[in-house]
C-alpha cells in the first residue's frame, strides 16, 4: 500500500474511508508560523481479530515548509505534494519519483475530483477542531519534547493522540473501532535545515512529467496510466 492510502487512512475520521476528501474542509490559514521541520513515522494497520505480527506496516516521510507539504514511501517511489498558492488555494499532486511523473490536482478541478484541504490539517495531521475535541488527559514528554496526551471518542471511533505541543505534530495518533485500529508513530523529528532526508527539490519535480488529473481518463493507451490503473486495480 502507497503512502497515500496510509495517509487517508490517518488522516480521516472514518478508519476505513479512504476518500481523500477527507483530508478536510476548508483552507486554513492559522499555522503560517510553523516551524520547517522533517519527520519519519511509521504506521500499522491492524483488522479486528488479527494479531500484531498480522499487521501490515509502513514507514514514509513527512516535510513541512510554510507553504509546501511532501511526504514519500520509505522506498522512496510514491509521494505527495502540496503546494499553498498565493491566491490562498492549494495545489496537490501525487508524485511518481521512478517514472519521473507528477499527476496534477489543479484548484479549479479540486470540486470535480471531491477534494478539499485544510492546510492546518495538512500541516499538522489533524484539524484544529479534532485536535479541541480531544481531551488533555496530562502533559508529558516524548523525544525531550513538550507533549500533550489527549483522548476522546466519535463516530464510533476511539481516539489517542500524542501530541508535540511546539511542534504542532502527533508524536502518535492511535484510532480505534469494530473494524480495527490505526496507529501512527513518530520515529525521527529534525529542523528540516539539519535533516539527513530531505525532499525531492521542487526544481527537480518541475522537470518530471506533468498529466493533468483530468486528462487521465483519456490517456488508458499510455504506459505509465496502464501501470498506474493495473496497480490501483480501478481508473484514476
Amino acid at each position: 500500500m502507497k503512502i497515500s492510502d496510509y495517509l487517508k487512512v490517518v488522516f480521516c475520521v472514518g478508519i476505513c474511508c479512504f476518500s481523500i476528501s477527507g483530508l478536510a474542509d476548508s483552507v486554513s490559514n492559522g499555522n503560517q508560523h510553523l516551524t520547517e521541520i522533517a519527520c519519519r513515522y511509521e504506521t500499522k494497520v491492524t483488522p479486528q481479530g488479527k494479531t500484531k505480527t498480522s499487521s501490515n506496516n509502513n514507514a514514509w516521510f513527512f516535510w513541512r515548509k510554510s507553504n509546501m507539504i511532501q511526504t514519500r514511501d520509505a522506498d522512496g517511489d510514491h509521494g505527495e505534494i502540496w503546494e499553498r498558492l498565493t491566491d490562498g488555494g492549494i495545489q496537490y499532486r501525487k508524485l511518481y519519483h521512478a517514472d519521473k511523473t507528477a499527476v496534477e490536482y489543479m484548484p479549479a478541478d479540486m470540486t470535480t475530483n471531491n477534494m478539499s484541504f485544510d492546510w492546518f490539517k495538512l500541516s499538522s495531521m489533524l484539524s484544529q477542531q479534532e485536535l479541541e475535541d480531544l481531551k488533555l488527559i496530562k502533559k508529558t514528554k516524548i523525544l525531550g519534547r513538550r507533549a500533550e496526551l489527549r483522548k476522546g471518542k466519535k463516530d464510533g471511533q476511539t481516539i489517542e493522540v500524542l501530541w508535540l505541543v511546539n511542534e504542532e505534530l502527533p508524536a502518535s495518533i492511535i484510532r480505534k473501532d469494530q473494524s480495527g485500529s490505526v496507529e501512527l508513530r513518530l520515529v525521527e523529528i529534525s529542523t528540516l535545515s539539519n535533516a539527513p532526508w530531505k525532499p525531492v527539490d521542487t526544481e527537480e519535480i518541475a522537470n518530471y512529467r506533468h498529466i493533468d488529473a483530468v486528462d487521465f481518463g483519456d490517456m488508458e493507451n499510455d504506459p505509465f496510466v496502464k501501470k498506474v490503473m493495473a496497480a490501483e486495480g480501478h481508473h484514476h
